[in-house]
């Protein structure tokens, strides 16, 4: 089979043109308009492109869910509670109604945690977030210290922006006034679920399922395939070699891209040179993997006779915008 292949490729979803050497019927081709450039601006995370098979950039979400993330890392010089002059330290994380807590430690002035807790924050209901440190104890759990952020304070980070490097806070007590000694290390950040931390994070809405169990029932990230508009234009086919050349060949070019095909019309040339100079169009998604698969069958053959095969990588077609 002779004939040019066109491949037109626009991030908004468009598709080229091509001239083919031969004049035919062109009643069946679309209407120009049909491939002409349209403006799109969908709200994705950022632009991703593609280095061989692989994406290279920030996420291209189908759909963003807001959290906010709290990585609680270690704490230091904590003052003792205990009559045996140390601590038994935990982190309570409170946001409104919503409570995470750490595990806790015995008898340790210098834990270390580095704990994720991950608020939804189409359920939060508050404008501050309250990190305190307390000390586990028998009957009542006494206050160490704490720190608090406004949420409007809070900075944003979207993949594949570098995280964001935990800091030192100074404990506070209750009445806001820094403590002598005892310090925690935080990061506090805005984000989706692209972050590298939401796996691993206690979720807020998942608040008595252990870690392993969330993993389980998360939403994952799914990337928003970049799609194209792949136009195929098939012109005419050259010396075909019907089973019985006694009988006319009423020839058509089945295309077929992953597992969807289509079909030409049978052409109105029926010998063994037959045309079409006829458009068919398909979607494509990045890297182009699947290869274009063309088929020539007689239809006049009670038997469908397939009278020539070929196929195409989209990835080496001429990309148009």
């Amino acid at each position: 089979m002779r004939g040019d292949v066109a491949l037109g490729l626009d991030g908004g979803g468009v598709s080229g043109s091509s001239r083919g050497g031969a004049n035919g019927d062109s009643e069946h081709r679309p209407p120009p308009e049909e491939f002409s450039l349209k403006e799109t601006s969908p709200k994705i995370a950022g632009a991703g492109n593609y280095v061989g098979d692989k994406l290279t950039s920030t996420y291209d979400l189908v759909e963003q869910m807001q959290y906010l993330y709290i990585r609680v890392v270690k704490a230091k010089e904590l003052p003792p509670k205990d009559v045996t002059g140390s601590c038994d330290p935990y982190v309570e994380v409170k946001l409104g109604n919503y409570k995470g807590i750490t595990r806790h430690f015995e008898k340790k002035s210098n834990p270390e945690w580095d704990h994720v807790f991950a608020f939804s924050q189409d359920r939060i209901q508050a404008s501050f977030v309250e990190i305190v440190v307390k000390d586990k104890d028998v009957v009542m759990d006494d206050f160490i210290g704490r720190i608090m952020f406004e949420l409007l304070d809070v900075p944003r980070r979207v993949p594949p922006d570098s995280p964001l490097a935990p800091q030192w806070y100074k404990l506070e007590d209750k009445k806001g006034e820094k403590l002598k000694h005892g310090e925690i290390m935080l990061a506090v950040w805005k984000g989706t679920q692209a972050d590298e931390c939401f796996s691993e994070a206690w979720h807020s809405d998942a608040a008595t399922m252990g870690r392993e169990g969330i993993s389980n029932i998360r939403g994952k990230v799914y990337l928003s395939p970049k799609l194209w508009y792949v136009r195929v234009n098939v012109i005419e086919c050259q010396d075909l070699v019907p089973s019985d050349r006694n009988k006319p060949v009423e020839a058509c070019v089945k295309v077929a891209l992953g597992g969807h095909s289509t079909r030409t019309r049978i052409s109105p040339v029926k010998t063994s040179n037959p045309t079409w100079n006829e458009d068919l169009v398909f979607v494509a998604a990045e890297p182009f993997e699947e290869g274009l698969m063309f088929t020539v069958e007689d239809r006049g053959n009670k038997d469908e006779d397939i009278l020539l095969n070929s196929n195409l990588k989209p990835n080496r077609v001429s990309k148009q915008g």
